[in-house]
């Protein structure tokens, strides 16, 4: 049995300290302030350096996908070493690198025939894309092969969900994934959507008014999701930008019995970009051998 390497990209949002203990490969994103200058997430640019510029600069950047090289250039070294790759993309619907990886993984194939090149719409982005991400380093530390991680997390995939709120819609709206949170249309001052993310899409899942009461509607729409025992779910608290109500947050879902096994996420440059400050929410995904 072949040892198997897993790699995602940079919209995961987990910690590099995390990447590097689990041995995980990550393929950057991209992101501008002009236009004219691309750096790459956590290589040239770090979560808290992209805060501090949003603030100062009063911009909204927008990101570039990786392209087909940036896969084969990652993913080849571990094909000549004789391993196969399972790699745990962002969600097809917001972005095309999922494309790209899908084609790079082709032509990997035709001059590696012999090694399995996998790559899998996580039908998420950053804590959710996370801990879908760290289900699958869980079934490989625990001795599965590939054909068994891949089949459980195709499955284990569509139980993921990041129930979040933001206060204001702009960075959404201009960075073109909005999606469905169209519905909301024009937010007065003090109403504070619900948002889900589910099969890869942003969905509305209401609006109160107030922050607080929008985290408390977080926080309970995610304990009615995980109803059949938080034990059976992994956890992580979600922030752009706004530590202390994250801190808060978790410390609402250790106190409920739900396991937060990750420190909390600041979002990346990726999603960041376009969501701006304010996000907060919790990721939550069915634990895979918890059937």
């Amino acid at each position: 049995m072949a040892e198997i390497k897993i790699f995602t990209d940079t919209s995961s949002d987990m910690p590099l300290e995390f990447y590097a203990k689990h041995d995980v490969g990550i393929i950057p994103y991209y992101t501008t302030f002009d236009k004219v200058t691309y750096l790459k997430e956590h290589v040239e640019l770090s979560p808290a350096d992209f805060y501090a510029r949003l603030k100062a600069e009063n911009v909204i950047p927008s990101t570039s996908m990786p392209t087909v090289p940036d896969f084969t250039e990652a993913f080849r070294p571990y094909l000549e070493k004789g391993m196969d790759i399972f790699h745990v993309n962002m969600s097809s619907l917001f972005s095309g690198s999922y494309q790209c990886a899908v084609s790079a993984a082709r032509e990997l194939k035709e001059e590696f025939p012999g090694r399995e090149v996998y790559i899998m719409d996580s039908i998420q982005a950053a804590g959710g894309q996370g801990l879908t991400l760290y289900q699958a380093i869980k079934m490989r530390e625990a001795g599965f092969a590939l054909p068994e991680i891949i089949a459980r997390m195709e499955e284990i995939k569509h139980t993921s969900r990041v129930f979040l709120t933001i206060d204001q819609l702009k960075f959404l709206q201009k960075g073109g994934r909005i999606g469905k949170v169209t519905a909301f249309g024009g937010m007065l001052l003090q109403i504070k959507p619900i948002i889900v993310m589910r099969q890869g899409e942003l969905n509305p899942d209401g609006k109160v008014r107030g922050r607080q009461k929008a985290i408390d509607k977080v926080f309970e729409i995610t304990m009615e999701h995980v109803r059949d025992g938080a034990g059976n779910y992994d956890f992580a608290v979600v922030h752009s930008d706004c530590a202390e109500e994250a801190e808060a947050l978790q410390k609402r879902l250790k106190d409920a019995g739900c396991s937060c096994e990750f420190p909390i996420l600041l979002l990346g440059v990726t999603i960041g970009s376009h969501t701006g400050p304010t996000l907060l929410g919790i990721a939550v995904i069915r634990k895979y051998d918890k059937k």
